[in-house]
């Protein structure tokens, strides 16, 4: 729960300002996007002018929170950084790392000094003039919830919704570590207030195209197996994304699947990203920190749920992160 001390400096920094920014780190997740646009109801109720601005599209599976909700746009470098420099606030969710922004990462450094900081990670040094900074919470969605409850504001159903989804999908629908009795009892608010549960995790979880399909059933198929089957990995190139028609697809769930098999403690998707560069997810079970793992290869996230985005061909990099996550399971 937020400190009386991060109470009072959003209250200050949101009446002080008239317009606001909100963003987030590449490719927004549930936590990331339902915080986003909990938070842009809130100020759009209180009159304010709002933009959401991402370096990268919200994916297929999300859509659906954006209705109702100010425009999400896409950052454009022609543009964005003028309105970044005009407005009062901007506000950085889900992420504190100014290396998880992707192509929006030079014009919010220049900004700096007006941005509010609000994340749930482990940082590490940040450039943000004010910071609202929690690693307990399993969510940034929860510290969003506080701020927009102890401002005594009302939570509709549809910002209900968006906090739900940012909740839920951070624990696994409550099933990772990071879950708290907390978390339980304000998924339970947001129920009362209009969440559906079950319409949230059908929207996000039960939509898969048949391309994807196509595509997690050829990486399946060259599935690896390491450290005596404790770490499974799959490897999606860029020749596989085409033969599916599955450009676009977030991949990183596919990771589920591994985690799921008997033995299994690690399991990783590598992607071929961009031409030279290489995206991982990592997940495990119990107490194996992946997230200290990501942090070797400049990534970061939670223990049991991290990602890297790192320079070099998809083999070299599989084969370095897979040694370390089988050093790893060795203890």
């Amino acid at each position: 729960m937020i400190s009386s001390r991060h109470h009072e400096l959003f209250q200050e920094l949101i009446k002080a300002g008239r317009s606001f920014v909100l963003t987030t780190h590449m490719n927004p997740d549930g936590d990331a996007l339902g915080s986003e646009i909990a938070l842009a109801r809130y100020l759009a109720a209180r009159g304010a002018e709002v933009h959401v601005v991402n370096s990268d599209p919200t994916s297929e599976n999300l859509l659906f929170l954006e209705e109702g909700a100010p425009a999400v746009e896409r950052f454009d470098p022609s543009s964005h950084p003028a309105l970044l420099s005009s407005v009062d606030l901007v506000i950085l969710l889900d992420n504190s790392a100014p290396d998880r922004l992707g192509a929006m990462e030079g014009v919010m450094r220049d900004v700096a000094d007006r941005v509010l900081c609000i994340d749930h990670h482990p940082t590490r040094e940040t450039p943000w003039a004010h910071e609202i900074l929690d690693d307990s919470e399993c969510a940034t969605a929860c510290i969003v919830y506080d701020l927009i409850v102890d401002a005594e504001a009302a939570i509709d159903s549809r910002t209900a919704e968006a906090l739900f989804v940012g909740l839920a999908t951070d624990t696994g629908f409550f099933r990772f570590n990071s879950t708290t009795p907390r978390a339980f009892e304000i998924a339970a608010v947001l129920m009362r207030a209009g969440a559906s549960p079950a319409s949230c995790y059908q929207r996000i979880y039960e939509r898969n195209s048949p391309p994807f399909t196509r595509l997690l059933g050829e990486g399946l198929a060259a599935m690896r197996l390491d450290a005596e089957g404790e770490v499974a990995s799959i490897r999606v190139t860029d020749a596989m994304v085409e033969r599916s028609g599955a450009e676009g697809e977030d991949t990183s769930e596919m990771t589920t699947v591994l985690l799921a098999m008997d033995r299994v403690r690690i399991a990783i998707l590598f992607r071929e990203a961009s031409p030279g560069q290489v995206k991982v997810s990592l997940r495990s079970k119990g107490d194996l920190d992946v997230r200290a793992l990501a942090m070797e290869f400049g990534g970061g996230g939670h223990r049991n749920a991290s990602g890297i985005v790192t320079s070099g061909r998809l083999d070299d990099v599989a084969d370095e992160v897979i040694a370390k996550a089988t050093d790893l399971v060795r203890g």
